[in-house]
């Protein structure tokens, strides 16, 4: 099928094609009637503008890359909605890639993302390797770290304060007068395992009551884990909302009164957390997507942190 030229579109808008490029880049100084007419045109030829050749000429592919270790983990569902919803409005094109929680497969899709054709790159890393976002920063990309921080990297960043978050949860915990605790965790490797790890341990008053289970990243292998616990302990801290989701599951098989019995707080109030009536430390998704499209912007710049905020349910 012939595609439409911009030629067309002028002819049936009665104007010039300076005008039509004007009305399709929101150029102002275009009347309010020759805009509708323009409009009206491209709608009924069906013309779309080609992103290639206005690249060229502006330097500017209007692409934005997102990298996503795992976008089955709901809290980054929930972050690239949002960044999709800010670049539609900024007329912007998404490449969304799921690394699968795998860091070789991060590193291959920055370099296809590179290749592609992309202005800027968010990237929610996997989460204990930067040298790869820093290449790519200083090859003309515009990079920022979503969730992540490393203090090292010379990287802009949009961070959760994981090690803060760990520490408003354990320093609630001990404050009940709570003995023995259980955190369920992922990867040591991880900047957040640790931060959010440590932060409790730090609140807590220390790890000689605390047992820490190390597990991937899976509700279900966290309900395995407590469903086959001798001893259950007074409280469970769990890396995230889903983790948490399989303990509440299998305390709950155990006949044990979540609340009472056993206390148990998530981390991330994803959107299921109020109906489970989770106890969890909440991140501000909304804000945090908002100010890394100020960073892309140019607008801000540097490490930007955001402490989460304890969110108390029936849960805890």
């Amino acid at each position: 099928m012939k595609r439409v030229t911009l030629r067309e579109v002028a002819e049936k808008a009665n104007t010039s094609m300076m005008t039509v490029s004007r009305v399709i880049n929101g150029i102002p100084g275009v009347s309010h009637n020759t805009r509708e007419k323009v409009v009206r045109a491209i709608k009924e030829l069906g013309y779309l503008p080609n992103r290639d050749a206005r690249s060229l000429r502006s330097g500017k592919t209007g692409r934005l890359g997102v990298l996503v270790f795992d976008i089955r983990n709901p809290f980054y569902a929930e972050a690239v909605g949002e960044i999709e919803d800010l670049a539609n409005d900024q007329g912007l094109t998404v490449i969304v890639t799921d690394t699968n929680r795998s860091h070789q497969k991060e590193e291959k899709a920055l370099r296809l993302l590179e290749e592609t054709g992309v202005d800027s790159i968010v990237v929610a890393p996997e989460g204990y390797e930067f040298r790869h976002l820093e290449r790519s920063s200083r090859s003309g990309h515009k990079v920022v770290s979503f969730g992540v921080h490393f203090p090292e990297a010379e990287l802009d960043e949009v961070w959760i304060d994981d090690h803060e978050g760990g520490k408003k949860a354990g320093e609630y915990l001990r404050n009940l007068g709570i003995g023995g605790v259980a955190l369920i965790m992922d990867n040591p490797r991880k900047a957040a395992t640790v931060g959010r790890t440590e932060g409790f341990l730090e609140g807590f008053g220390g790890a000689d009551s605390a047992q820490v289970f190390n597990l991937s990243l899976d509700w279900r292998v966290a309900y395995q884990t407590v469903k086959g616990l001798d001893a259950l302990p007074e409280a469970i801290f769990c890396h995230n909302d889903m983790m948490a989701i399989g303990v509440m599951r299998a305390l709950r098989e155990r006949r044990v009164r979540i609340g009472k019995d056993v206390l148990v707080i998530g981390f991330d109030d994803v959107f299921f957390a109020e109906a489970a009536d989770l106890s969890t430390l909440r991140i501000p998704v909304s804000e945090m997507v908002r100010t890394t499209f100020e960073i892309l912007s140019g607008k801000r710049s540097g490490k930007l942190r955001y402490i989460p905020e304890l969110i108390l349910r029936g849960s805890a």
